[in-house]
């Protein structure tokens, strides 16, 4: 699943809903890739899903965001993407 620009609480419950959609046992990777920010509360509330997901048969990962940075030490913090590595929308 590609989430692309932005990935906040306001936009989260129709992110949920097309993970609500994947049925259970599959191997689901959230990509992250096209973000340029991802809060802190959609990282939390990925936890839980992830928890419930893999408990109910499947496999879950997170991917791409390796080039965000995070910005607290908190397990969840909001993480952001350098602007030299954004790449423009033309």
């Amino acid at each position: 699943l590609k989430v692309e620009h932005s990935a906040i609480f306001t936009n989260y419950i129709g992110l949920k809903s097309k993970l609500n959609a994947v049925p259970a046992g599959m191997d689901l990777t959230i990509d992250f890739t096209d973000t340029v920010f991802v809060d802190n509360s959609v990282l939390e509330n990925l936890h839980y899903f992830e928890r419930d997901y893999i408990n109910a048969g499947g496999k879950f990962q997170i991917i791409g965001m390796n080039d965000h940075k995070k910005l607290s030490n908190h397990e969840y913090a909001a993480r952001k993407k350098d602007k030299s590595l954004v790449r423009s929308v033309k």
